[in-house]
């Protein structure tokens, strides 16, 4: 029998207790006894580690018990402490109350779902404390199981955000101007094409901007870069998104499905930088080109929208800088023709295909030894011979431009060497510089190396340079280096006079020597009286100002005649004689050294 059994049974007997039934029902009840004792202990046990856990909780986290509508109903000190807000000030409030904007409606909505259904949601939520400061909390809302309310237990993982945001500023955001950079810029592009809804995308490109670096210095160009991207946040507001892909190239996204509509927002942009000043130079116009290209018109992808965009940016500053365009296929054409005509030349390079030819320049006056212009020919595989006319959009890459104009130099110099050597009398060879000649660190070096070094004297070389040179982004470039060419008594020629603007203002400013007039108005001289008028005055002018004229492009004698009673110091042309090989220019100054 159990125990149970036994007692039942001894209650409703009225025989006495035996003495085993007495000692059986002792051990029960202390058993008994004992078992109780046991399970008190167990539940002070748990007791007291459910208040451990309670005390723990409150020391580690930040906890808040809010009934179904989201009012407060108890809060620990942690709470208070990160939040600002006494506790008088929380209960009974909703918790709204620290609420930060950062999150948008269907973030809550989310969150109030979850636990509306009973179930435990788990984010990182962004409070804004009492004082305004904002706080980020790793949080977890628990619904209670009688559906009375929430408990939500939060960490502060504030540092851990600050952090990642530092980070992610590292990684996306362009520390000087303070635009998106090109990964996040292309992050931003990428995120418009999923969209699906039309946009443009535009590069713009600071005009002249490396003349600001070369010649204010760097502090300055920044101070213009930060002024463009100033005025580029402001133009777009919120309507659209810009970027600093990197030097002084900056990229856009511009809302607009139509292209009236997109080419007013860019000449609004232009317009906006125009009136942007620097600090550094305030009198300085800050002038910006900018290409672009329309989703989904012109490309699907980021990659071949950008690509598109830079071609109409080029088409831009071929076109004079300062102006938009808009992609047009026959831009990829031209683009195409233009790394093909490179990757030939660069071949040309390779293969010496490239060799330079020597025009006589006949004084009209004194008796004088003949100076040459060295004129740079390209024979092709085929046996063609071609004149950079054909392929002079090859010098607009720089670094090309500059190993061309380093052959050339080369070529004339040991020609000096061997005309010197033979005793081949002439008075100078001239050789056209490019922009890329002054930008290359060793061009204007290694004439003066030459000219110090005893190698050649000043006065054999002449460096021709054109007004497009002077008015283009390396004009202080090119100042710097004409007048450490003058100072080692090179010559220098202003080419192509007459066709650029500005021209009486170089004369005035620049070391010229020469003054070369621009075939253009020698072809019709001695038939339209408005060139001979031209001509006669730059002569004048350039005598007045104590300068030697050159006439190019002469072809007839009635030229020549003309030329001489205008008083034209020299002529050169097919009148006098083509372009001719080392051997024929030789052979040319000897003989005219005996007539």
């Amino acid at each position: 029998m159990t125990f149970q059994q036994d007692l039942a049974a001894l209650l409703h007997s009225h025989a006495p207790i035996s003495e085993e039934a007495g000692q059986r029902l002792d051990r029960e009840i202390a058993a008994l006894q004992n078992r109780s004792q046991m399970q008190h202990g167990r539940l002070q046990q748990l007791a007291a580690l459910a208040e451990f856990q309670r005390e723990a909780l409150d020391a580690a986290a930040i906890v808040a018990v809010t009934d179904r509508a989201g009012r407060i109903k108890s809060v620990n000190a942690k709470f208070c402490e990160l939040s600002g807000y006494s506790e008088a000030e929380l209960i009974g409030a909703n918790h709204r109350i620290i609420a930060s904007g950062q999150h948008d409606r269907a973030f809550f909505q989310n969150l109030y779902r979850t636990i509306s259904a009973g179930e435990v949601w788990h984010d990182v939520i962004c409070n804004r404390a009492k004082c305004g400061r904002l706080y980020y909390v790793d949080t977890t809302i628990v619904p209670h199981r009688d559906r009375s309310g929430y408990t939500a237990i939060r960490f502060d993982v504030t540092p851990q955000k600050q952090a990642e945001q530092w980070l992610w500023q590292l990684a996306s955001i362009d520390p000087l101007t303070g635009l998106a950079n090109r990964r996040h810029f292309l992050e931003l592009l990428a995120e418009a094409t999923a969209k699906g809804e039309a946009f443009a995308t535009a590069i713009l490109d600071i005009d002249h901007f490396k003349d600001v670096n070369d010649s204010a210095g760097h502090h300055a160009g920044d101070q213009l870069l930060v002024a463009a991207a100033e005025a580029l946040r402001d133009i777009m507001g919120d309507a659209g998104c810009v970027g600093r892909l990197g030097g002084d190239e900056f990229a856009l996204i511009l809302q607009g499905e139509n292209e009236p509509d997109i080419l007013a927002q860019l000449d609004r942009i232009l317009t906006a930088i125009g009136h942007k000043r620097v600090p550094a130079f305030p009198d300085h116009v800050i002038q910006a080109s900018v290409g672009a290209a329309l989703y989904p018109r012109d490309g699907t992808d980021a990659a071949s929208l950008l690509k598109c965009a830079d071609l109409a940016l080029y088409a831009a500053k071929r076109s004079g800088r300062a102006c938009s365009r808009l992609f047009r296929p026959r831009f990829r054409e031209v683009a195409d023709q233009r790394a093909g005509l490179r990757a030939a030349i660069l071949h040309a390079m390779e293969r010496h295909e490239l060799f330079v030819l020597y025009q006589p320049i006949v004084n009209l006056g004194a008796r004088q030894p003949l100076a040459f212009e060295a004129l740079l020919r390209w024979r092709r595989a085929d046996g063609t011979i071609h004149t950079p006319a054909t392929f002079g959009d090859v010098f607009d890459d720089e670094k090309i431009a500059a190993d061309i104009g380093n052959f050339v130099l080369t070529e004339v110099l040991d020609q000096i060497d061997r005309w010197m050597r033979d005793g081949v009398p002439f008075q100078s060879i001239a050789i056209n510089a490019t922009l890329g000649d002054f930008r290359s660190p060793v061009f204007v070096d290694r004439i003066i190396e030459a000219v110090e070094s005893g190698r050649v004297r000043g006065d054999q070389l002449c460096v021709e340079i054109t007004e497009g040179m002077l008015l283009d982004r390396g004009a202080r470039t090119v100042r710097d280096a004409v007048d450490r060419l003058n100072a080692h008594g090179v010559d220098i020629a202003f080419d192509d006079f007459g066709t650029g603007f500005a021209s009486l203002t170089h004369l005035r400013q620049l070391p010229i020597n020469h003054v070369k007039i621009d075939r253009s108005f020698i072809e019709a001289i001695c038939v339209d009286g408005k060139d001979r008028v031209i001509v006669e005055s730059v002569i004048d002018l350039a005598h007045r100002l104590r300068l030697k004229v050159v006439a190019e492009g002469v072809e007839q004698e009635s030229q020549a005649r003309l030329l001489r009673s205008l008083h034209c110091d020299s002529i050169q042309g097919f009148l006098i004689s083509p372009a001719l090989t080392e051997s024929l220019a030789t052979d040319f100054v000897r003989r005219d050294a005996i007539n």
